[in-house]
């Protein structure tokens, strides 16, 4: 009789545990990745927003200088810091989200068991990408939010609903779940007949221009060290050498290599490549190898 009570108990545990909702534990770092800029009231209000809601939170700045509106580059930046913090993260992203009845807003918990609260316009591309779904959830229940609908602004939405996942609040409290969340058309590292293709994912300060192909994408596609690349890229074809870093070549030459992020980067030596030729995030390129 006890054996078949204690068997009863465990059972009863088991099925409580598997039908719990998803939660945050309580005290989890929220990290802010913006592009509201450094010399806005969203960054500093957000924070108030945020602490107001949760006083003990403790709170990360990776970036607010992401471009306005810059979407993909967003996209790569948030994924690329993600991919450095452990699990038992929230980051809570603004890029290209101004407030709008259109907008939806969505709670991302991924297979690494970090969690990001983010408008559903493409933001969350890279992330679900390299880290998968576990849950997704729209953000509609209004009766999280302290004050009235025409005051809630993309950064009180972000802020608040991050702050209180922050404190321990479960996740399918912000809404019900969902799937098929916005995607970037990105095109992905890819050989076809030869020809190297991919997309730049992001322009740095210097303007060199990051793309998504790997080392082990070139070394597949035959590229080394020394050789003459053609690069097509926006109507553009232009001859580089694959060198090892800016010096490689002349200055003002273009030279292509693998970066330490095992991206491979069009440069130009002492000089902005994505000025040059006119380049933005997303742009497509297509890298053959010249034959002597």
């Amino acid at each position: 009789m006890k054996k078949l009570a204690l068997v009863v108990l465990i059972t009863v545990l088991l099925i409580s545990f598997i039908g719990c909702s998803p939660s945050a534990k309580a005290g989890m770092p929220v990290v802010l990745l913006t592009d509201y800029g450094n010399d806005d009231y969203r960054v500093p209000r957000m924070k108030g927003i945020i602490y107001n809601t949760y006083p003990d939170v403790e709170i990360i700045d990776a970036t607010h200088g992401i471009t306005g509106m810059d979407i993909a580059t967003g996209a790569y930046i948030l994924d690329l810091t993600a991919k450095e913090f452990p699990a038992n993260v929230i980051f809570v992203a603004g890029v290209g989200s101004p407030a709008s009845e259109d907008v939806q807003y969505l709670v991302l918990l991924t297979n690494k068991d970090q969690i990001f609260v983010a408008a559903n316009n493409g933001l969350l591309t890279n992330v679900i990408n390299d880290m998968g779904i576990k849950k997704l959830y729209s953000i509609t229940n209004k009766e999280l939010y302290d004050r009235p609908d025409n005051l809630l602004s993309s950064h009180y939405i972000l802020g608040r609903i991050g702050a209180l996942i922050a404190s321990g609040r479960s996740l399918e409290d912000v809404g019900p779940e969902v799937s098929n969340p916005i995607m970037l058309d990105i095109q992905k590292s890819e050989i076809v007949d030869g020809t190297l293709k991919g997309s730049v994912v992001f322009i740095d300060h210097f303007g060199s221009c990051l793309t998504n192909i790997s080392s082990a994408d070139c070394a597949q596609a035959g590229l080394a060290v020394g050789d003459t690349l053609q690069v097509t890229i926006n109507g553009n074809t232009i001859s580089a050498m694959f060198g090892m870093t800016y010096s490689s070549v002349a200055v003002g030459e273009a030279v292509v290599f693998i970066n330490s992020l095992d991206s491979l980067q069009l440069s130009l030596n002492s000089a902005s490549f994505a000025s040059a030729y006119n380049l933005n995030t997303g742009v497509k390129v297509e890298i053959t190898k010249l034959i002597p």
